[in-house]
Order: structure tokens, then sequence, then C-alpha cells
């Protein structure tokens, strides 16, 4: 049975995600991902990874010590999360979705909502989400809400020059009117169907759910719009620069739709 639409189950069975964060921008989405959790973590935490994929941060979790259970509905993914357990950090793994988590009410310290923030493309669905990570939460917890910028798409089309192609033009427009994400049949390796935020929509979602927003916060903010990002990331020093680039401007909350990628820190509203 699927616990996700089907086509994004095939995506993602059909796709390398357990490189991604080895290529392209994935390495300083990670490495700023990293930087951005290690905020809110305690010296020892219950953690929910919810949509883990492959198990990147969970093991890195782990091995600080922390009690990880990563759930994700792709079985590739925990495959994948529970092989790369037994090898290294251990951390549970569990076939699951984020509108019904298999776990204890207020059992958590942390929780982390990396895909299903744009994989659930109606709100209803996304509040869902919302809700069971409020349910899990213990009192003074955390949730921390990936999503994809509204954005994201029409910026990296233009860096690129894909901007001039028909289909990619409508897939833009369509995502910076109604935040809505269907890729075209003729790039079959773009994001399968989601929902890309605009900053203040992510805000007010979380609200809606009853949580007290902390920070909103970009991930790669504008440093990956480096014209020689691969070289410069390649250099440790010109690397120390582009995260020197994000931190600084991280706060600036009319640079957000530039970053691929935010994340909301939040509590539980009192």
């Amino acid at each position: 049975m699927n616990l996700i639409d089907p086509s994004i189950d095939r995506f993602y069975t059909k796709k390398q995600e357990e490189a991604r964060l080895s290529v392209g921008l994935g390495p300083l989405e990670f490495e700023r991902n990293k930087l951005i959790i290690q905020r809110y973590l305690n010296k020892h935490s219950h953690i929910a990874d919810i949509g883990g994929g492959p198990g990147h941060y969970a093991e890195w979790l782990a091995g600080f010590g922390h009690d990880v259970v990563l759930i994700d509905p792709v079985k590739k993914h925990i495959d994948l999360a529970r092989k790369r357990s037994r090898q290294n950090n251990r951390f549970t793994c569990i076939l699951g979705e984020a509108r019904n988590l298999s776990l204890d009410d207020a059992s958590q310290d942390l929780v982390i909502l990396h895909g299903p923030l744009y994989h659930l493309q109606q709100q209803e669905d996304r509040l869902a989400a919302m809700d069971e990570a409020k349910r899990v939460l213990k009192k003074d917890g955390i949730v921390l809400g990936f999503a994809i910028t509204h954005s994201a798409s029409a910026i990296a089309a233009l860096h690129s020059g894909l901007i001039h192609n028909t289909e990619i033009f409508a897939m833009c427009k369509e995502e910076l009117s109604s935040g809505i994400h269907h890729p075209p049949e003729e790039f079959p390796f773009m994001l399968a169907d989601a929902f890309y935020h605009r900053p203040s929509e992510l805000v007010s979602e979380f609200e809606m759910a009853g949580f007290e927003p902390i920070e909103l916060l970009p991930v790669e903010g504008i440093a990956w719009l480096d014209g020689n990002f691969f070289e410069s990331w390649a250099n440790s020093a010109k690397r120390n620069r582009l995260l020197q680039l994000v931190k600084f401007t991280e706060k600036d909350t009319e640079l957000l739709s530039f970053s691929p990628h935010i994340v909301l820190a939040a509590n539980i509203k009192d």
C-alpha cells in the first residue's frame, strides 16, 4: 500500500537520493542544515527525523549520542537507512509518513520535517503533519520545518538559462503564482509533485497549527548564486567565505526568497 502519492514514490525509488547531498548544491545544503540543527540540540535529545530519506542526518545525529528515529514513506529509503544504521551509528528506522506517526505523545525533544512540507501539496495535509509533530513533541520541544521557496525554480532556471524552455517557464509561473510544482514530462530528473512555500506562508501555516515561530532561516541563502560555486566550494577559504555570507545575511527576511530551501524553527504555543 502506498503511503504517499505513487508518482513521488516512483521518483524516489528511481532516483539516487543517497548521493544527492554529495553533488551539486547538496554539500552546501547539508552543511548549513547541520549548523542549523545543532542550534536546537540538547546534550542528549530524542529526535524524530520525519522524511529522513536514506539516513544522512539520522546517522550524523546518532553519532553524537542522540536517540534518533527516522520515519520515511519510501521503502527504498528505509532499506538504505537500516543498512546505514547497522554499519555505523545506530538509529531506529520506521516505514511510515508524517500525518500518522507511530510515536508516543510528548516523546520527542526535536522533530525535523524535511520532505513532508513540500511533498504534501494540500494545505490540510501539511497541517495534519504539523499536528502530528505537535502531538509527539515534548512541552518544551522544537520543530524544524524545511520548505522549498516558491521562487526556487525560477531563480535556478534563470541561472542556468532553462527559463527560455517553454515547459520550464510554464512550471515556474505556476510555482510563482500558486506554489504548486508539477515537473514537465521531458525533465524526469526534476523533483516530483510538490508545494513550494512563500516564506510568509510557512510561518502562517505553523501558526495555524498552534506553533510559535522562533526564527525563519535560509538554508543555502544567496551563496549558491556564486557564478563559480563549484570551484569556490572546493577551496576551503572560499567555502568558508560563502558560509560566512549566509550566516551574515540569514536574519535578512527580504532575502529569504533567494534561498532554494528555508527552515522555520518553532515551539508549541502556550
